[in-house]
């Protein structure tokens, strides 16, 4: 399996591209980034600089020869930057992403979404991510892989005091809900969107939560 990643920098990204170099049956990744990025020795591995401006058409050159794409891009914290920055960067970017990697051959796209994604959404951001659902659909890759998470577990407190509090809290109260509200680590994530991509599925759109992801990494 080839595959190409646009937000490998991420806490999602990155966990996911180690994931993917580890893997025996990947034969190499190419990661796109807006500055160079020292991801060590790593033969399996291309890095490439891109402008963000020209980024299907940048997808489409760097996607040539690769058989999946993963998106995990995103705003970290969107209630800090203004919502057309916001939206620039979610759904324009991951539309454009999208389109690339099937014009280059790309057969399966995987996007990283969010629990309660829904274009009529009374959220922002939830109604955001539903956006950028649609536009990766939109693309009309063969397969697509959308995976909606709830709370993402991280070694390291990202964003203050608020990620601190729900790190906390959030966990010890999840078995309370829906299992699909369950949280889940950047590491088992990425582990389970790699395991997801190289398995035989059928071609179609496919909706992934928690549940989803632990019947993957248990198959893996």
């Amino acid at each position: 399996m080839r595959a190409i990643v646009i937000g490998a920098t991420g806490a999602v990204g990155s966990s996911l591209v180690r994931e993917l170099l580890a893997s025996p049956r990947v034969e190499y990744v190419v990661t796109l980034t807006r500055r160079p990025v020292d991801f060590g020795p790593q033969p399996k591995l291309a890095s490439r600089v891109i402008d963000l401006a020209d980024l299907e058409r940048e997808t489409t050159d760097a996607a040539l020869g690769c058989d999946t794409a993963f998106c995990t891009m995103g705003v970290g914290q969107p209630r800090k930057l203004p919502k057309d920055e916001v939206r620039r960067v979610d759904v324009e970017y991951a539309a454009a992403f999208a389109r690339g990697a099937r014009a280059g051959g790309v057969r399966h796209i995987s996007l990283l979404s969010s629990v309660g994604a829904n274009l009529k959404a009374n959220s922002f951001y939830l109604r955001l991510k539903g956006e950028a659902e649609a536009g990766v659909v939109a693309a009309g890759v063969a397969r697509t892989s959308l995976f909606r998470p709830s709370l993402l577990v991280t070694k390291e407190i990202r964003y203050g005091l608020q990620d601190r509090l729900t790190q906390a809290l959030f966990p010890p109260l999840s078995h309370l809900l829906p299992a699909r509200f369950h949280p889940i680590t950047v590491e088992d994530l990425g582990r389970a969107m790699r395991i997801n991509a190289e398995r035989d599925a059928p071609d179609g759109v496919e909706i992934l939560h928690y549940p989803q992801f632990a019947a993957l990494l248990a198959s893996g």
